[in-house]
């Protein structure tokens, strides 16, 4: 089947049409990667609407769907197409903004516009789920990614400052093979590693720092994702017992995380060691997340998550301690979540290093 038919499927009984624009629903449906674009979905027929930069490449790569070039009235095209297949009733994605959902409703007067979640519900649900193919570009991207540590633990040292690491670290990824980079890469050190999503600035690195490094590649078309926090130079006695209160939160996750288990319940594996070492309130964050065409996609670890996760799910593993103004470790590896097991997809070393 393809994807585009396993969404009808799905979707089930009383499914008419769908309007898919949002980047990477599109292209998981379709196979096709575009900056622009239209997917239309009925019951019996699909087509994939692409403007001239893109129309040439559209015929040769799209996967179950038929092809057009978008004409000078682009919506107008979409109404006569859903018109001649007399589509009473079109759903549409939750991502699409209002200002887009409103224009549709006056352009479409005849359709009825279904913007109740269930259409992208139900693609996110098939992009959660991975196909080899996939699982092989997301190796692909962490080969990458794992490289790039092994080098910039060669390149660190004291008076450079974290905007310097994070351009050698992304540079590295670029020249040996990423398409791009999976997100905006995080070298924090010192007292700004407290800050999870901190901003790489120029603060130089000095003796007794932890640094926190955060980033992946993206390899044709899917993301890697891995933290590491390294110390430079020493790491005190409080530095090293926080760093193995997170490490053992983490192999302890790993080595729980399975199909079957709720993303709730992946959580509290992490966040009972974390937090019977005496450090509740400081793992404000959840566990992990799901990534594939995007960074962050569902389903999700962390106490809000009630969901159960699946078979052939990627999930990252992401305990972290941060303590305000003095310093943070994090520890991140992605798995693949199995029937009683997962395989472990990143390479890097876990234990702490000190360069």
């Amino acid at each position: 089947m393809t994807r585009i038919e396993k969404l009808r499927a799905k979707l089930g009984e009383g499914f008419s049409a769908a309007l898919v624009e949002h980047s990477a629903n599109r292209w998981y449906l379709s196979e096709f990667s575009s900056s622009a674009g239209t997917l239309i979905i009925t019951e019996d027929d699909a087509l994939f609407i692409a403007d001239f930069r893109y129309i040439e490449a559209a015929q040769k790569t799209v996967t179950g769907a038929k092809t057009a070039l978008q004409e000078p009235e682009a919506d107008r095209q979409i109404g006569n197409w859903l018109k001649a297949k007399r589509v009473g009733c079109l759903m549409v994605e939750s991502e699409m903004p209002l200002s887009r959902f409103k224009k549709l409703k006056t352009e479409f007067e005849d359709i009825a516009l279904i913007a109740d979640g269930g259409l992208s519900d139900a693609v996110l649900e098939l992009r959660s789920v991975k196909e080899q193919k996939e699982l092989e570009a997301v190796k692909s991207a962490q080969a990458i990614t794992d490289a790039a540590f092994s080098f910039i633990c060669g390149f660190i040292k004291p008076g450079l400052s974290e905007r310097e690491i994070v351009a050698e670290l992304e540079y590295f990824m670029r020249k040996n093979g990423a398409d791009a980079l999976a997100f905006d890469s995080i070298v924090v050190s010192g007292p700004n590693s407290s800050m999870p999503h901190g901003v790489p600035g120029d603060r130089k690195i000095r003796a007794g720092d932890f640094i926190t490094m955060d980033y992946g590649a993206k390899k044709d078309g899917y993301c890697s994702d891995m933290t590491r926090t390294v110390a430079v130079g020493f790491a005190t006695d409080e530095m090293r017992r926080v760093y193995d209160v997170v490490h053992t939160a983490h192999l302890t996750a790993r080595e729980h995380a399975r199909a079957g288990m709720s993303g709730r319940e992946l959580d509290k594996v992490a966040r009972d060691v974390i937090y019977g070492a005496g450090y509740e309130g400081h793992f404000g964050h959840g566990l992990g997340h799901s990534l594939g065409l995007e960074i962050h996609e569902r389903p999700r670890a962390s106490p809000l998550f009630d969901q159960e996760l699946v078979e052939n799910v990627i999930m990252t593993i992401e305990p972290g301690v941060y303590l305000p103004g003095r310093f943070g470790v994090r520890i991140e590896n992605m798995v693949l979540l199995k029937a009683g097991s997962n395989e472990n997809l990143t390479g890097s070393p876990t234990e702490l290093i000190v360069l």
